[in-house]
């Protein structure tokens, strides 16, 4: 079997899988309160929307022939070396960052500040560090706080 072929049908067979298993995590709450399952069932019913999205798209790109002419990939190529300040140290300089605010002030106002501080951070305009924290904070809020009521731990300075 042509090699091309073959990655083809391992795509599909792995979108798939995942199609697989967002169909058991649904099944799974099938009994479960409203209340517990909440989170499963819009988690899984979007994610089950998208792979099979993918999987029509994995079906196509089997009988279509490779195209020769450039264009743009969604396929970033693998680097040896990290390009960034802190390499891989980066990451987890944001992740502790994140988990300070949350300990510090708490979840609520520690994630839109999180996402406006990364956004700016990495060059994202006014606007849309605003907008991207506004979402954040109003997804966090509208979901945990006020339709599931979650116990948020208290904070160190406003506890």
């Amino acid at each position: 079997m042509e090699k091309t072929v073959r990655l083809k049908l391992e795509k599909v067979f792995f979108t798939l899988f995942i199609v697989c298993v967002f169909i058991v995590a649904l099944q799974a709450t099938r009994h479960w309160p409203l209340r517990a399952s909440i989170l499963v069932l819009v988690l899984g019913a979007v994610g089950l929307l998208l792979a099979l999205v993918q999987l029509v798209a994995d079906f196509k790109g089997i009988f279509r022939e490779p195209s020769k002419k450039a264009g743009f990939s969604y396929e970033t190529p693998l680097l040896e070396t990290s390009n960034s300040r802190w390499g891989d140290m980066e990451i987890w300089a944001w992740l502790l960052g994140l988990y300070a605010a949350i300990w510090l002030i708490g979840f609520l106002i520690a994630i839109p500040l999180f996402v406006f501080t990364y956004t700016k951070f990495y060059g994202a305009r006014w606007i849309t560090a605003v907008i991207l924290s506004a979402v954040a904070g109003g997804f966090m809020y509208g979901l945990f706080e006020r339709l599931l009521h979650a116990p948020w731990p208290a904070s160190l300075l406003f506890g």
